[in-house]
Formats: structure tokens, C-alpha cells, sequence
């Protein structure tokens, strides 16, 4: 090879920029020896780690993005159980809620059916009461009577005349208390006899 270069001619530099035809043909072919060792060698080893670390990059990438689609997924069944578990709750509380006030009419009614048991108990015991009473005067009235018609009459009835005057007048004042227990009774506001 240095006989060729030796050989070419060698040209007076006119121009100082440009480098003299020898040793451009000799960087040249220097290049042309460089580039095809570099095609052989070098770059097919650049182009494979190039190319490795490209298909890495990619599948980190790949990665990076499935799992960004699963967190998504993630975060899509999070809200909606969130949402249900809301749902959930509402529908829990909205039950509670009826529930309370059903049990609040309850309450109020088996109050109210306590109240009117205990006030027809109590009218029926005054009721009973009252009778006894009239009962009891009645009887205490027929033995005054009976006693004041003996005085009157002056000599004392037999037994069965006692007996008779007693009903007698027991039926008379029975009458007139049922006229009294009318007009207390309209005067309450029941008028039920």
C-alpha cells in the first residue's frame, strides 16, 4: 500500500484548506478499512444491545401498563363496591327507620288499648260499686221503712208483710234511682244506659 501512495504524484498545494491527494487517498482508504472492521464488528454488537435494551424498555413499558390497567380495574371495583356498600347502608338505615316507627305505632297502640282497657275497667268497678251501693241503701232503706210503717201502723207486720212492703219499695226507689243514673249520665255526655 505505500508503494501506491508512494507512486501517485504529488500536486503543489494551491489551496492551504484542502489536504494534499496523497494523504487524502490515504484517509480514504483508512475510513473505507475503519468502516467495514466497524460494520463487522462493532456495530451488529451496538445494533443488538440497542436493540435488547429497546425490548426492554418496551416491556417495562408493557408492564408499566398493564399494570396501570389493573389498578384502574382496581380502583373501579373499589368504587363500586363503595358504592353498593353505600346503597347498602342506606338501605339498612331506610329499614331501621320503618322499623322504628312501626314499633312506635305499636307502642302507641298497645298504649292507647291499655288506656281504654283500664278506663272500661275502671267505669265497670264504679259501676259495681255504685250497684253495691244502691244495694245496700236499698236494703237499709226497706228496714227504716218497715220499722216506720211499724210505728205508724202501731202493731208490727208479720214477716210476709215485711217482705212485700220491702219489695215494694225497693222497686219504687229502683225506679227512681234508674231515673237518676239516666239524667247523671246525660249530664256526663255518655247517654248510654
Amino acid at each position: 500500500m505505500h508503494a501506491v501512495i508512494a507512486a501517485l504524484p504529488v500536486v503543489a498545494d494551491s489551496n492551504p484548506i484542502l489536504p494534499a491527494t496523497n494523504e487524502l487517498i490515504v484517509g480514504i482508504i483508512a475510513f473505507v478499512v475503519l468502516y467495514v472492521v466497524l460494520n463487522r464488528l462493532a456495530f451488529p454488537r451496538a445494533s443488538q444491545a440497542l436493540k435488547e435494551r429497546t425490548e426492554n424498555i418496551e416491556g417495562k413499558l408493557e408492564h408499566a401498563e398493564r399494570e396501570r390497567q389493573r389498578a384502574d380495574e382496581l380502583l373501579q371495583q373499589y368504587k363500586e363496591r363503595l358504592a353498593s356498600a353505600e346503597g347498602e347502608a342506606q338501605r339498612i338505615i331506610e329499614e331501621a327507620r320503618a322499623n322504628a316507627e312501626r314499633l312506635r305505632k305499636e307502642l302507641a297502640a298497645k298504649a292507647e288499648a291499655e288506656a281504654d282497657r283500664v278506663i272500661t275497667r275502671g267505669r265497670e268497678e264504679i259501676q259495681a260499686e255504685r250497684d253495691r251501693a244502691v244495694r245496700a241503701l236499698q236494703g237499709e232503706v226497706g228496714k227504716l221503712a218497715v220499722e216506720l210503717a211499724s210505728r205508724v201502723v202501731g202493731d208490727s207486720l208479720d214477716r210476709e208483710a215485711q217482705l212485700r212492703l220491702i219489695d215494694q219499695y225497693i222497686d219504687q226507689l229502683g225506679d227512681f234511682t234508674q231515673a237518676g243514673a239516666l239524667t247523671s249520665r246525660r249530664e256526663d255526655g255518655s247517654g248510654a244506659s
